[in-house]
């Protein structure tokens, strides 16, 4: 996986219920949303490494 820590702007769709639950986790715990974001999909990228190819 590419360790570059340059990021690049994503934009995809999240539903109401989802997006609140995720803006009220940021508030209460004063983390940023883009950090969670970047969390989860790094646990889902290290759950399906053995489906990606090089």
């Amino acid at each position: 996986m590419d360790m570059n820590p340059r990021l690049t702007s994503v934009v995809f769709r999240l539903n109401r219920e989802k997006l609140d639950a995720l803006k009220e986790l940021s508030r209460s715990t004063r983390i940023r949303q883009s950090e969670y974001l970047r969390e989860a999909i790094s646990d889902l990228l290290t759950k399906y490494e053995d489906r990606l190819v090089d």
